[in-house]
């Protein structure tokens, strides 16, 4: 269960990331050296860091045992020099603070409630509420932002659903002491220099060497026969299972068990289908169909999404039930490919290489196939004219008010919301990948999926999110983003020539069979919750949120809805309906 612990200087370190960790700074008051609060540690590099640290190359040491070193060596810039992930917090007797750091993209959780003199901070909300100076108050403003988009993630933000409640975001550190809590970014994917690359295909080959480095010491200390992946029909999942079968067969071991979100082909394979047989072919790989039930969804709609971890939650809770009974207990999930490994550059490059007068690289492809330069150029203008910039919450808000932008939320909660402003995104494609890789949505989905792990002993890591592969991925020339041979992501697809097969890694990802079965199960899952939705399950949360029209568009819902009317009704996880059901 999870639970918060008070901490008194001798005391062992709280362990994440279902337990908290709760400080008084008087407690703590003339305690000198640097002492470890709290950890939740998955270290990668740690041959490179014991080397810096002076150590051995091997050695007895724990990760927590390598962090307090590192703090103690380097202070302030300790987490610069770790790789992998990781969140934790150190009482730093020269600063008289407790400091806090989570890694560059947020792959490990940690929220905190700070009051003056004291602060509670872990991995789970759920386990800092168990401090008596927690309230759990909702942030209202935080609800009315996901109920004006229900693709909006607090922690994207910085915050939780609770007022009391912060998200320590990646990439940043917490500083409390007597003067209160501030947080600063500690990390820049920005300032990645540019690599002398000449050639898509010299990039290839950079990205496959760091993915092998990469991957093979994510799986190197799994015990034989535990190790599995997720395994969609897209490139970055196919990449991390091949590289990761690869890495085993060099050693002799048992190959990894693929497990896949789709449903089993009954009948001729759809296309989606296809891509992971072959895959999973390719290398012999145990493959286990484990699509989301109705059940699932149903159970993250009925929880409570302001404090316990929900993001991709159905999906991952079919992938950990198969796991945990086939005794897999390392996951790798290819999750963050589309962000840097694999970035598309999001028809920016084009426009960026005009921009900026260099004009020899779209001269080059224009000749070579001016009808598809021509057809990229326009997409990207009608897209722009389209889409334009993201809708401010303010905009969202004019546009509910006005009867032109469906919403749940009373007007009277819309009018009173203080929404907090999101930063646009850059227009060089380069820009667009940091502001991609800090924009939070990567550590909200990990940071959830590492709580729901953690409750079943199982662990994901994410190889192409590490540090090693970003700093080759986001150092090639904006030119290598750039379409070619009517295919984009083209360095990543030269990375994986001979390993995954072609039909895939040429190919365009479709995805029929995963789309039909999770809108078929979401939609099912919508009409057993409706008859649930009552004034007296929604309790207090009926102030905020119309429940009467919330539960008439949930049996308004077509026999066949579309994904938006499905995405449109996500807000109901934000109602913590199912403790009522629980009562």
């Amino acid at each position: 269960m999870s639970r918060s612990a008070p901490l008194r200087p001798g005391d062992d370190a709280v362990r994440g990331p279902l337990a908290a960790a709760s400080v008084s700074l008087e407690t703590w008051a003339g305690e000198d050296g640097v002492h470890l609060l709290y950890a939740d540690l998955d270290l990668m590099e740690v041959a490179a860091l014991r080397r810096a640290l002076g150590l051995p190359t091997t050695g007895v040491e724990t990760d927590a045992d390598l962090v307090l070193a590192a703090v103690r060596r380097w202070g302030a810039e300790a987490a610069d020099r770790l790789g992998g992930a990781f969140a934790f917090a150190v009482w730093d007797g020269r600063q008289q603070a407790v400091v806090a750091h989570r890694d560059p993209v947020g792959l490990r959780p940690l929220v905190y409630a700070h009051r003056p003199g004291q602060i509670v901070l872990g991995g789970d909300v759920r386990a800092v509420l168990t401090d008596p100076a927690v309230p759990d108050a909702l942030d209202e403003d935080m609800l009315a932002a996901v109920f004006l988009d229900p693709l909006f993630q607090p922690e994207t933000v910085g915050r939780t659903a609770l007022r009391a409640v912060a998200c320590l975001k990646g990439g940043h550190r917490l500083t409390v002491d007597a003067d209160g809590a501030r947080e600063d970014r500690t990390w820049s994917p920005e300032a990645f220099p540019r690599l002398p690359f000449r050639r898509v295909e010299e990039i290839g080959e950079a990205l496959r060497a760091v993915l092998r480095e990469v991957t093979a010491e994510a799986i190197a200390d799994a015990p034989p026969g535990t190790v599995g992946t997720h395994l969609s029909s897209g490139l970055d999942s196919s990449a991390v299972t091949a590289f990761a079968a690869e890495a085993l067969a060099e050693r002799g071991l048992a190959s990894p068990t693929a497990y896949s979100w789709l449903p089993a082909p009954v009948g001729p394979p759809e296309v989606d289908q296809a891509a992971v047989a072959a895959t999973a072919e390719r290398w012999g790989l145990p493959l286990v169909w484990a699509p989301p039930t109705a059940d699932d969804i149903l159970a993250t709609l009925t929880g409570d999404a302001t404090r316990e971890p929900h993001v991709m939650h159905a999906p991952n809770a079919a992938t950990l039930r198969e796991a945990e009974v086939r005794g897999t207990r390392l996951l790798l999930s290819g999750w963050g490919g589309d962000e840097a490994a694999s970035f598309s550059g999001r028809r920016l490059v084009t426009p960026h290489l005009l921009r900026t007068g260099r004009w020899g690289p779209v001269a080059e492809r224009a000749l070579r196939d001016p009808v598809e330069v021509l057809r990229r150029l326009r997409t990207y203008r009608a897209a722009r004219r389209v889409s334009g910039p993201e809708p401010s919450f303010d905009a969202l808000r004019e546009g509910a008010l006005r009867g032109e932008q469906d919403t749940f939320a009373r007007v009277e909660w819309l009018r009173q919301a203080t929404f907090p402003t999101l930063a646009p995104p850059p227009s060089d494609p380069h820009g667009y990948a940091a502001w991609l890789l800090r924009r939070g949505h990567l550590g909200a989905r990990a940071g959830s999926w590492a709580l729901t792990g953690a409750e079943v002993g199982i662990r994901t890591r994410y190889p192409l999110l590490d540090r090693r592969v970003l700093a080759v991925a986001l150092g090639v020339p904006a030119e290598a983003w750039a379409t070619r041979d009517r295919l984009r992501r083209r360095p990543f697809r030269e990375a994986l020539a001979g390993l995954v097969p072609d039909a895939v890694r040429l190919g365009g990802k479709r995805e029929p069979s995963w789309n039909a079965t999770l809108l078929r199960a979401q939609a099912d899952a919508l009409r057993r919750v409706g008859p649930m939705l009552t004034p007296a399950a929604v309790a207090d949360r009926a102030t905020f949120v119309d429940v009467d029209r919330l539960r008439a568009a949930v049996r308004a819902l077509p026999v066949a809805p579309t994904p938006w009317e499905v995405v449109s009704l996500d807000g109901i996880r934000y109602l913590g309906i199912g403790a009522l059901l629980r009562r």
